[in-house]
């Protein structure tokens, strides 16, 4: 034993002789070495004086899987602990995921004895710093190598590695996957030629065609300077992976494919599979689909189809569905999780089984808070188009209208919503409660919005001053000028429409903003949209007082105090809000330093009816025609005195 170490275990020892009797199990001998019971290993991070682990991120990452494998083999390493001062606690250095998978197998207080080694307090932080620095991990092929060695050369079988790594089946298939790629993939992998991605699509193809495609890709990387490196899209496309049937196998099922006489080299890491027949795919798949229609028009639906090519020409019921608290609190939790394994876009094979469970219990809570928002005459008027998205799961897209019904279905929405209001109206009432405001927007506001933030995306196109340095550019913008239809966003090529916001992006600033100012129609908006959202945009564009002064008023009196106050500010509703948009309620926003004081709103002026305009037209005609008749008769007169003369 060094000196060093029977420093530490001669400094320890006291301590270890009052916290851990004989009864417990402990080992009182005087060495750097010694077990401690499970129950008394706290984490460094929790350390009162010396906090000793210099990991944060990722502190209790992959804790099941370890705890599998110490659960088979046994822990290899000692934990590296120290004492901090706490009566009977010994907390850990180096190991503290080793101590979470412990505790995950024994229980935290459990009297399990851990083997571990001592250091001090002074030195924890250093020493747990060390090991992770110098700690170098493998090159992910001499990993997979070695996972396949366990099944060729020690005949492990792929439940017994699952079990004893803590992974799963497909897991396995996966690095076993990559662990058997031909010799001259991998040392490509390992010299850097190309990375983990790349490397899962070779396992599309035999060695014999792997080694061919690299060969191929290096030579086209010879040929082209500017070639980067190889990437997974390179390989499929000379392998000619078929995106959108490998999606289609997914969803008919890969046993439903073979079972009908098909062959497919399946994709272990996402819905890329190469199949033998394509023309088999697409047949199941419209059989399929054929039966989702089915059930849907038997749930009340007018009409289900596949996505059509003319899917645009189509109207759309806009209702939408409301979580409730409890579901809104389950769509949290579970994006939540999704997102914190494999980020906001997360396909479904990036995720482990649980993120995967938590995937499609979301998919299923949306579209069931979607469909519920169609009361049974509007399914019956209208239809829902299916297709099968990248995930090779079916998606269904609620509420389509035919073309030649869109004006009936439209007039149905609006009845179905009446109704709706009046329903809760008189619930309200019945419970002693004021009728509820509407918490959102008439469709048919939205639509007038929609058309005039499109005509002012016409505008600022027409009007870009970069027009005038290119005629290229002039010609360009008048060709997509005349395909832009404002009143109605279905006749706007997909083309032209899909790009606005891209389009709204590149706009001179000043010019797109001066032409939404002039289109936006105020008084439509304030007229129309519900009192809360009036009094809101009174909020941002004036201050919180006057909207709660002006609260208690009729709705006619806040829309006309909005009209004559909101609209000078500059403030625009969030449906005409781009990136351009500086004004009241955009981030960032200060009103001028010295506002105007609020003006009243104007006092209504009594509307003429059509009887009394006739007449005062009338009576305008009259007045002009005495007018002229008097000024023909002075001109006589003046002529007849200039003969005289």
């Amino acid at each position: 034993m060094g000196r060093r170490a029977q420093h530490i275990a001669a400094a320890h020892l006291p301590l270890l002789r009052r916290s851990f009797p004989a009864k417990q199990g402990r080992l009182t001998v005087p060495s750097a070495h010694l077990q401690v019971p499970l129950k008394f290993l706290r984490p460094g991070h929790e350390a009162p004086n010396h906090p000793g682990n210099a990991r944060v991120t990722g502190r209790e990452d992959g804790i099941a899987e370890l705890a599998a494998h110490i659960h088979a083999r046994g822990k290899i390493d000692d934990l590296l602990v120290y004492d901090d001062g706490v009566p009977d606690i010994y907390f850990v250095a180096n190991g503290n995921r080793s101590l979470y998978a412990l505790r995950m197998i024994y229980g935290e207080g459990s009297s399990e004895l851990v083997d571990c080694k001592l250091t001090t307090a002074d030195q924890a932080f250093e020493d747990s710093l060390a090991v992770s620095v110098t700690a170098r991990k493998f090159h992910p092929v001499d990993e997979y190598e070695a996972f396949a060695k366990l099944r060729d050369e020690k005949g492990k079988s792929e439940e017994e590695i699952a079990r004893q790594y803590g992974m799963t089946t497909r897991e396995v298939e996966q690095v076993l996957a990559l662990g058997h790629l031909s010799p001259a993939v991998r040392n490509a992998w390992r010299n850097g030629e190309f990375k983990a991605d790349a490397a899962k699509a070779f396992t599309l193809a035999d060695h014999k065609r792997q080694d061919e495609v690299l060969e191929q890709l290096r030579a086209e990387g010879r040929d082209n300077a500017w070639r980067r490196e190889i990437d997974e899209s390179d390989v499929k496309e000379i392998l000619d992976i078929d995106v959108e049937t490998g999606a289609l196998v997914e969803f008919v099922g890969i046993d439903a494919y073979v079972a009908r006489g098909g062959q497919v080299t399946r994709d272990l890491f996402g819905v890329d599979h190469k199949v033998s027949d394509a023309k088999l795919v697409k047949k199941l798949a419209d059989e399929k689909l054929a039966d989702e229609c089915r059930a849907l028009r038997a749930g009340g639906w007018g009409f289900a189809m596949a996505r059509p090519n003319n899917a645009w020409h189509y109207g759309e019921l806009n209702a939408k569905g409301k979580p409730t608290e409890e579901e809104q609190a389950r769509i949290a939790e579970l994006d939540v999780k999704i997102t914190r394994e494999a980020g906001p876009r997360a396909m479904l094979h990036e995720l482990s089984p649980a993120g995967q469970q938590a995937f499609l219990e979301l998919r299923a809570l949306n579209r069931t808070i979607e469909e519920r928002a169609y009361t049974p005459a509007m399914k019956a008027k209208a239809g829902c188009f299916l297709e099968v998205d990248d995930n090779g799961l079916l998606k269904v897209m609620f509420g389509r209208v035919k073309p030649a019904q869109k004006e009936a279905a439209a007039k149905m929405e609006r009845e179905e919503r009446k109704e709706q209001r009046k329903t809760e109206a008189k619930q309200a009432k019945a419970e002693g409660k004021p009728a509820p405001e509407p918490k959102s927007l008439s469709n048919a506001l939205i639509e007038r919005l929609e058309s005039q933030l499109t005509a002012a995306t016409r505008d600022a196109i027409a009007g870009d001053p970069l027009l005038r340095e290119s005629p290229f550019a002039e010609v360009l913008a008048k060709i997509v000028c005349a395909q832009i239809v404002p009143e109605s966003r279905y006749r706007t090529p997909d083309a032209v429409r899909n790009k606005f916001p891209t389009i709204r992006q590149t706009l001179d600033a000043e010019v797109f903003n001066a032409a939404l100012a002039k289109r936006f129609d105020a008084e439509d908006y304030f007229s129309s949209a519900p009192k809360g959202f009036v009094l809101k945009a009174i909020t941002e564009a004036i201050n919180q007082d006057e909207a709660r002064k002006i609260a208690g008023k009729t709705k006619p009196e806040i829309w006309k105090f909005a009209l004559a106050n909101v609209g000078k500010t500059g403030w625009l509703p969030k449906e005409l809000r781009t990136v351009h948009y500086k004004g009241p309620g955009s981030d960032g926003y200060k009103p001028p330093a010295a506002a105007a004081p609020a003006a009243p709103a104007k006092p209504e002026s009594k509307v003429p009816s059509t009887r009394e305009a006739v007449k005062k037209a009338k009576a305008d005609r009259d007045t002009r025609k005495a007018a002229i008749a008097q000024k023909r008769v002075a001109k006589t007169a003046a002529k007849k005195t200039a003969k005289k003369r």
